[in-house]
């Protein structure tokens, strides 16, 4: 438990650093390529990673959730925890940074491609159209 919750300071330390240098590096008119592209990920790993150790220290209690004001209250009426709701939230939300504004792995395919400089991935959605693409087979 005590090494996770390490693991999670330090790549909220590092964001928060990463976060700084880059706000200087912008006040002087210069950029890192592709550091959109690493934030992103860099977020959905601390969500995820948050998400999994506040689900551990609450165990089940963790899984519970008022969907209405009404369960809201009765829940924290039985379950006094003050961290409870927002774990529960969090556990919710988590999955999506990962998703939305392109998934992790096309967030690592971009930065691949536009920051390393590595080829492209095979593909042939680009000469080939949807239509004849193989479906299902």
């Amino acid at each position: 438990m005590r090494q996770k919750l390490a693991e999670l300071y330090s790549l909220n330390e590092i964001a928060r650093f990463t976060n700084q240098r880059q706000k200087a590096l912008k006040t002087k008119g210069e950029d890192i390529p592709g550091m959109g592209n690493m934030a992103k990920l860099s977020m959905s790993e601390i969500l995820r990673k948050s998400r999994d150790l506040g689900l551990e220290l609450l165990g089940m209690n963790g899984t519970l959730h008022g969907y209405t004001k009404d369960a809201q209250k009765e829940l924290e009426s039985v379950l006094p925890n003050p961290f409870r709701v927002m774990i529960t939230e969090l556990a919710l939300f988590a999955q999506g940074p990962s998703i939305y504004g392109g998934t992790d792995e096309i967030q690592h395919n971009i930065i691949g491609e536009r920051v390393l400089g590595l080829p492209k991935e095979p593909n042939n959605d680009k000469v080939t159209p949807f239509r004849d693409l193989p479906k299902n087979t």
